[in-house]
């Protein structure tokens, strides 16, 4: 059974066939009628048909509107050879656009109803690793493409990174050898793909062998003769691209536009598992503190307790309760260590309180709280938060080390 993709280009081929076979009459005629003769027509008329068929649709339309001006020309009697002639050529531009706009209009949806079940697919990911393991092969998928290829961006540099092709030929094998092998690539002002980071916006190769902005050596391993590319954003930095092709077949701006979709959709799904990652990460090290502050507690309150005074404990070396230690000893660690704010600014982080919520309290600025905690963490030697918390909450709590 033919797949979705091969009859829409089996059918785009026919369009493009009989478009061009009408231009021909139209222009065949409009030579018969002296419209070459006229200057004002002479440039719309004499151009080559387009092989795109929206370009062509617009040829048509051009061509169909001289020829109806030809008609009620007041300074010409038409013959009615000539107004027959007119007519059927006009109906068959006519039936050419019309069925160049249902095709159109009719893959564009077939298209996009695509590329929303492969972005579904990839929404129930929640894994990093696992989107990234599958994204060539879901664009491909979803927009109906043979091969794609993913490469990570990294300031002024590029690097392809990964590829997908539907078959696995020698060419497929021998460019998977080029990525493993290719270093890292300098963004020039030349590349393709620096315009693509410049404009954050998708482009289009119609012809990669005459497109000065083609990176040789990618379209000499991979074979490329028509591709679309589209950049992978995060906010308004690009993170990564997306290039894709039909092995041969010319891309159409349609091809470029499901190739931007999927970039975008892909990208907030990206971020969103991104986020998750972090969350989860993050629950681990506060359910790890909270395991420590709950070890603090347990010890505090199974702490024997002696009738003795507190000189004679420390003679004897009596087991007494460790908050007398704490509200002298401890705080003069952290006092060494911190600057006076940095401590307010702990004891608010340790009862949970955003950087919004510890700015409104202290009245500074957020970006004055982002800098304390960094400043926090270095002097404490943790690298989180949670850490920093646990460490904080030791010290005021008073647990003893082991």
């Amino acid at each position: 059974m033919e797949s979705g993709s091969a009859a829409s280009a089996r059918r785009r081929a026919a369009l493009a066939e009989r478009g061009r076979e009408a231009h021909a009459a139209a222009v065949g005629l409009l030579w018969e009628l002296g419209v070459f003769d006229r200057d004002d027509y002479a440039d719309e008329v004499g151009q080559p048909p387009s092989p795109e068929l929206r370009t062509l649709d617009g040829q048509l339309a051009i061509l169909g509107g001289i020829m109806r001006e030809c008609l009620v020309d007041p300074d010409r009697v038409a013959r009615p050879k000539e107004v027959a002639d007119v007519s059927q050529v006009l109906h068959e531009i006519h039936a050419v656009r019309f069925g160049i706009h249902d095709h159109l209009g009719h893959e564009r949806l077939r298209r996009l109803d695509r590329l929303d079940q492969g972005l579904g697919t990839l929404r129930r990911m929640t894994d990093q690793d696992q989107l990234l393991e599958t994204v060539c092969e879901a664009a491909a998928d979803a927009g109906g493409f043979e091969r794609v290829m993913l490469s990570r961006v990294d300031g002024d540099t590029w690097r392809p990174w990964r590829s997908w092709a539907s078959s696995m030929g020698e060419a497929e094998l021998a460019f998977r050898d080029w990525i493993r092998a290719v270093p890292t690539i300098e963004l020039s002002q030349m590349l393709l793909e620096s315009e693509l980071v410049q404009r954050r916006e998708p482009a289009i190769v119609l012809r990669a062998a005459d497109d000065p902005r083609v990176y040789e050596p990618m379209a000499r391993a991979s074979g490329l003769v028509s591709y679309v590319a589209a950049p992978i954003l995060s906010g308004d930095r690009v993170i990564g691209l997306l290039h894709a092709d039909n092995q041969g077949t010319e891309m159409v701006d349609l091809d470029r536009d499901i190739l931007w979709f999927f970039a975008i959709g892909f990208a907030q799904i990206f971020e969103r598992a991104v986020l998750l990652g972090r969350l989860r990460e993050q629950r681990v090290q506060v359910m790890e503190a909270m395991r420590s502050v709950e070890a603090v507690l347990d010890e505090l309150a199974t702490s024997t307790i002696d009738l003795v005074t507190r000189d004679e404990a420390t003679a004897v070396g009596v087991s007494r309760p460790v908050r007398p230690v704490v509200e002298v000893e401890r705080p003069r660690v952290l006092e060494e260590v911190l600057t006076g704010r940095e401590l307010e600014v702990l004891a608010l982080m340790a009862t949970g309180a955003t950087n919004e919520r510890i700015a409104q309290r202290l009245v500074i600025a957020t970006g004055t709280v982002k800098s304390h905690v960094k400043q926090i963490l270095r002097k404490l030697r943790v690298e989180n938060r949670a850490e920093a918390i646990s460490q904080y909450l030791r010290l005021t709590i008073g647990a003893r080390e082991d």
